[in-house]
Order: structure tokens, then C-alpha cells, then sequence
């Protein structure tokens, strides 16, 4: 009975001793396959050189290179009314008249003044020495201010007169002969469709991209194909209540086809004469004092300061820190430090259009 005892302890020993020989091995061979748990899990990006390229593409309205309502400064009877809508005029073109006769009478009236105060002036001016020097002077004044007179009444009269400030072509016409316009009430209203402007809203993180001067291609459902622009005029401050900045694009418009509030789209592309290393905004990391980006050598972070150019929208050129070739780490480089090791998740090639394509 004891020796059957000691038969199954012993079986029992090497069977534990089995066991646990079998845990060791597998728990060597899973250290051996499982990475160090002080690697960090990174994606790295090999770096070529792009062009720093902004292409935006936003709704805008048309609108006359110039419009305004004209009117009647001093109001009156409408006399007379020279144009339709439609009408295309020339820069000076008498447009309407209004109350011109009664301005022209006060005018005739003032030179009549006028010729009166003169020979005062001379008959007085023969006398002098005779009569006290205060009648000289007093009939001097009464030619000055008759002068004067007259010179308010030639205002008056141009007034009267509503001409064309620039060449283009009549929107509106708001009045009629014969009614009576109040002083400033708008009469009728004038364009100029050649060319037009088309007003675009652009927000700030594009508006740095954009120089006056820059091609933009336009299309619209008034005019088939793409009319082709330039950036006239950016705004050099924000709406307040939208942020963004008001954009002006000049197009050509001979055929007149383009017409004030058709909408119309707008593209604008601004490409770098030369090719630069361009990268996301968001791959960079902000230091204590400078701002940098981490490379990856030999599965070892390495930081890297940067100087950076400009900004086209979410993208940056990088002037100096950087060159083609270098591996950036583009995800999990928030949690890195100068020498940690990393673990290569996946690995691509920068950029296409701002874009990773990774392996």
C-alpha cells in the first residue's frame, strides 16, 4: 500500500513539472513575440517635395463693376427724360432734367445783379476822394457778393441736370415727366457690365493664399464655358458677423451676357513657382519656445525644429528643419519625447494634394 502511495505522488510530481515547463516555454516564446510595451505606435510619412497649392472653389454674386442710383440733389419738376431702360450711354450723356428752366432764370438774374453792382462799383470808384471811402467799399462788396450769387446759381443749374458719371448702361428709370422729385429721391439707375465683378466670401484661413491680381476662373448658368478673371480687390477686414473676407473677381463681359445678381462660381488657384516641402498644419508640435516636428531613424523619434512660410489652407511650408527624404511622424507624435522608441504601425509617402498615400 505505501509503495502504491509513492508511485502516484511521483506520477503527480512530473506531471505538475511538465505543466509548468510547458507554461515557461510558452511564456518565453510570447515575450518573444510581443514588442516592447515602452514603444509607441506610430504612422510615418517619407516626404517629397509639392507645390504649396491652393485651389478654392466658392459661390458668388455678380454684380456691375460700378452701379448707382442717381438722383436729384435739389429735387424740382422732372422736365425731361432722355433714356429708357436699357439705354446704353456715354460718360456726360444728359439723362434728365429737373427743373433746369427755373435754375436758368436765377442765374440770368444773378449776372443782371451782377452788371448792376459793377456800374455802382465804377461810378462810385470815379468819386473817389469825394465820397467816404465806406460807399467804395460798400459798392465793392455788392459786386463780390453778386459774384458769389452767381456762382451758386451755376451750382444749382448743374444739378439740375442728371448726366452720366461713367459709361454703361441704364438698369432703372423711377421716375416720369412731368411729377415732381423730392431733393436726393433716386430717379433711375446706372451700370457698367463691362466688365463685371463677381463678390465672393472667403474665409480667413484662405484669404492668405489670395493676391490681388491672381487668374480665377468663373462659370454661370448665364454664359456656357469658363470665363477667365482676375482678383480685383481683397477685402482688408473680416465681416463681423460672418468672419470671412469679401473677394472681388473682374471678368470681362463684351457681350454683355452677364448680368448683375446672376450667381455665379468661382475658382481660384494659386500655384508655387517652385516646389517646396509642404505638410499639415496638425503634424506639427509646439514646444516650450519653438515650434518642431519628430522623424523617424532606426525606429527612434528625433525632434526637429522648424521654420515655417506661409499657410495655404490647413498646410504649411516649411522653410528650413525639413528636407525630401526625411520619415515624419504623422500620428501619435502628441505623446513623444526626443529618443523614444517607436513602433512603425504603417508607412506612406507625402503628399497628393495634401494627402498621405501610404503603402
Amino acid at each position: 500500500m505505501l509503495a502504491r502511495l509513492l508511485v502516484l505522488a511521483s506520477f503527480w510530481a512530473g506531471l505538475a513539472g511538465c505543466r509548468a515547463s510547458g507554461a515557461s516555454e510558452s511564456k518565453k516564446t510570447d515575450s518573444e513575440q510581443v514588442p516592447s510595451a515602452s514603444k509607441t505606435r506610430v504612422e510615418v510619412a517619407t516626404l517629397r517635395e509639392t507645390q504649396a497649392a491652393l485651389r478654392l472653389r466658392v459661390p458668388g454674386e455678380i454684380e456691375g463693376s460700378r452701379d448707382a442710383m442717381l438722383g436729384a440733389a435739389l429735387g424740382g419738376y422732372i422736365e425731361s427724360i432722355s433714356v429708357t431702360a436699357g439705354s446704353q450711354v456715354k460718360q456726360g450723356q444728359t439723362l434728365v432734367r429737373v427743373d433746369s428752366a427755373s435754375h436758368a432764370a436765377r442765374l440770368e438774374q444773378a449776372k443782371v445783379e451782377l452788371a448792376a453792382a459793377q456800374r455802382e462799383l465804377s461810378r462810385a470808384s470815379a468819386l473817389a476822394g469825394v465820397i467816404p471811402k465806406a460807399e467804395l467799399d460798400a459798392a465793392q462788396t455788392r459786386v463780390d457778393a453778386a459774384a458769389a450769387a452767381i456762382k451758386a446759381q451755376q451750382v444749382n443749374l448743374n444739378y439740375s441736370v442728371i448726366r452720366a458719371p461713367f459709361s454703361g448702361t441704364v438698369a432703372q428709370v423711377e421716375a416720369e415727366v412731368g411729377e415732381v422729385a423730392t431733393p436726393g429721391a433716386p430717379l433711375l439707375r446706372l451700370v457698367k457690365l463691362d466688365p463685371v465683378k463677381v463678390t465672393v466670401s472667403v474665409p480667413g484661413r484662405d484669404v492668405v493664399a489670395l493676391t490681388e491680381g491672381m487668374p480665377a476662373q468663373v462659370t454661370t448658368d448665364g454664359a456656357a464655358g469658363v470665363l477667365t478673371g482676375k482678383v480685383a480687390h481683397i477685402q482688408r477686414a473680416a465681416d463681423p458677423k460672418t468672419r470671412s473676407f469679401l473677394v472681388e473677381v473682374e471678368v470681362p463681359n463684351p457681350a454683355g451676357k452677364l448680368l448683375p445678381g446672376m450667381i455665379a462660381s468661382v475658382e481660384l488657384a494659386s500655384e508655387a513657382n517652385t516646389k517646396r516641402i509642404v505638410i499639415a498644419q496638425d503634424w506639427l508640435v509646439t514646444g516650450v519656445d519653438e515650434v518642431g516636428v519628430f522623424v523617424e531613424q532606426n525606429a527612434v523619434a528625433k525632434w526637429r525644429p522648424v521654420k515655417l512660410g506661409s499657410v495655404v489652407r490647413n498646410q504649411v511650408v516649411v522653410e528650413e528643419g525639413l528636407k525630401q527624404g526625411d520619415r515624419l511622424v504623422i500620428t501619435g507624435h502628441r505623446e513623444l519625447a526626443d529618443g523614444d522608441e517607436l513602433l512603425i504601425a504603417r508607412s506612406g509617402v507625402c503628399c497628393n494634394d495634401g494627402r498621405v498615400a501610404f503603402e
